[in-house]
This record gives structure tokens, sequence and C-alpha cells, in this order.
């Protein structure tokens, strides 16, 4: 009895160490532990924690919906581009619509106003997007990289590529505003966009879609699954998601350009790879793209400590590293089929 115990423990130590979730801890804290030790320490202080818990956000939000359009089978080029003019329009909109001297509580109104125009702009972006794809039948790369040169070039026309500066103080006060002085409120706009999206994919008939059109789309498509409608609600979403983590990065420069997004389409990709999500589609959960990001822009932040390392360099490290991530899936993969 004792044997057959022991046995079954072992068998449970070796399929939790084989998950994706229990590798990514492992790297998590091998990433923490490697750059507080070449940094002297200086990576693991408390100010530095923070700045980390206050940057991933802004590009984790866009993960996320990355992360829903490489599920279902496709992928979603136009993040950054919809990140940039939805803040852009934001911004413009905020400053339109906001009183002279206004109260705080017209301040918080006008706030939640441009965060609505902000999701529909979002979702707007995302409907043409997933409509080329779905209804035209481009296919998802070409389609959201036309669509990203559009996207992007509205942004800039409308900007004639300057910043939208002297915004209201209200954006850029609550994008730095610390829950009991220490969780950012960039990390709490996440958790909020990653619970909903664990709940959608978990939870909902239109997340088991999502999986089964990124598995087989065919096999979705005869058993009577919208594939279309439900191809062009993921770019709205991922569009929406895209417009939340725009507007965090005009509060975090309190300013809006055309490009302030520009470094985070690479890192989105890696991300989502990292995690565990399928680049063929069917596969990837919300809590190993949580993990992900962390890791991510804990590099990040580790390369900016480190003032002889170029930031023209990180392009480089993070296509070699994506280069890495998917040779060793593919290898994974391999020895998977091989044993079955």
């Amino acid at each position: 009895m004792n044997k057959d115990k022991t046995a079954a423990v072992r068998i449970d130590m070796k399929q939790l160490i084989q998950t994706a979730g229990f590798r990514l801890i492992l790297l998590l804290v091998f990433t923490f532990v490697v750059l507080s030790v070449i940094t002297g320490g200086a990576f693991c202080t408390f100010d530095q924690i923070r700045l980390i818990a206050q940057l991933f956000p802004e590009m984790g939000v866009m993960s996320l919906g990355m992360m829903l359009a490489m599920i279902a089978g496709g992928i979603d080029l136009t993040v950054v581009a919809t990140a940039d003019l939805a803040g852009i329009l934001g911004c413009l909109f905020m400053k339109l619509i906001m009183p002279a001297d206004a109260p705080m509580i017209v301040q918080a109104l006008v706030l939640l106003l441009t965060t609505l125009v902000v999701l529909a702009i979002g979702a707007l972006c995302g409907a043409f997007a997933g409509t080329l794809i779905a209804r035209v039948g481009i296919p998802a790369m070409v389609a959201t990289l036309g669509a990203s040169d559009v996207i992007l070039g509205l942004a800039v026309g409308i900007t004639n590529g300057s910043s939208v500066k002297d915004l209201p103080p209200v954006l850029y006060r609550t994008v730095s505003w610390r829950l009991f002085d220490i969780v950012p409120f960039p990390t709490l706009v996440f958790a909020v966009c990653a619970l909903c999206v664990y709940i959608i994919l978990s939870k909902t008939a239109f997340g088991f879609k999502i999986y089964m059109i990124g598995a087989n789309k065919k096999a979705a498509t005869y058993s009577g699954t919208d594939t279309a409608g439900t191809i062009t609600l993921v770019h709205m979403i991922s569009g929406m998601l895209a417009s939340v983590s725009g507007l965090l990065m005009c509060g975090h420069f309190n300013s809006a350009r055309s490009d302030f997004g520009k470094s985070y389409l690479t890192p989105a990709i890696l991300i989502c790879v990292l995690a565990g999500v399928d680049p063929n589609g069917g596969k990837g959960k919300v809590g190993g793209m949580v993990l992900a990001v962390i890791i991510l822009q804990m590099l990040s932040s580790g390369f900016a400590l480190f003032q002889n390392i170029s930031d023209y360099y990180k392009n480089l490290i993070w296509g070699l590293v994506l280069i890495l991530v998917m040779i060793i899936n593919v290898a994974s993969e391999r020895r998977k089929a091989k044993r079955t």
C-alpha cells in the first residue's frame, strides 16, 4: 500500500513539474534571483518591485487581447496602433469636454465618459480588423498588418506626429494612485482585465467557441458555430483591451503620441508564446499570461539598470528570446508526440 502511495506521489510530482505553470513559476524565481545577483541587490529593492508593478499592466493588458486572437487561431497586429489611436482620441475628447476648474466629481465623471469613448474606439478598430478576417476572408496576419497601418496612419494624421499635451490632471493622478500606497492603479486594472478574460475563456460558451475555432475551425463551422461572428467579437475585445492599455500609457506619460506603444508588439507576442499559448490556436491560459508578463517586465526593468545596454538592443533581445522560446516549445511538442 505504501509503495502504491509513493508511486502515485511520484507520478503527481512528475505531472506537476511538466506543467507550463510550474515551469513559469520556476522561471520567475530564477529571473528574480539572477537579476538581483548581477545588479548587486539593486533589482530586489521595494522601489524597483513597485516600479515593475506600475509598468507591466500597460504591456500586460495589450497581451491579453493578443492571447485571445492567438487562441482563436489568428493574431492581432493592430493592438499597438489601436492603443495609440484610442489614447490620442481619448485625450483630445477629455480636453474638449473638461470644464475649467471643474470639481473632483465632474473630473471623475469626465474620466469615466472618456474611458467609455476609448473602449468604443478600441471596439471599432477591432471590428474593422475582425471583419477583414472573418467576412472578407483575408488571412489574419495580412489583415491585421494592413489594418494596423490604417489605424496608425489615422493617429499620425490627427496629431501630425506631435504630442497631445496639457491633459486634465485627473488622468495622471488616477494612473499614479496606489491602493494603500503600495498597489499601483494600473495593476488593479490589469487584474480586472485578466479576471474578465479568464471568465470569458473558462466560464462561457463564447470562450469554448474560441478554443474550438482555434483547435479546428472547419469542425467548429460544421458543428454550427458562427465562426465569423466569434472571430469578429474576439478582435473587438482585443481592441478594447488595447484601448485600455493606450489610456494607461497616456496617464503614465501625461500626454499622448502615435508612437508610445511601438516597442510593445514583439513583447506582446513573446508573452503569449512564453505563457504557453499555441500560435496555431486552441491552447492558452490566463494564469500563464500573468506570470509571463511579470517575467518579461522584470527582464525589461533589469536591462534598464545597466546603463551600457542601449534601448536599441531590446528588440534584438526580444526577438532572440522569442525564437528561443518557440524552438523549446516545438521541441517539447515533438517529444510529447513521440511518447504518445
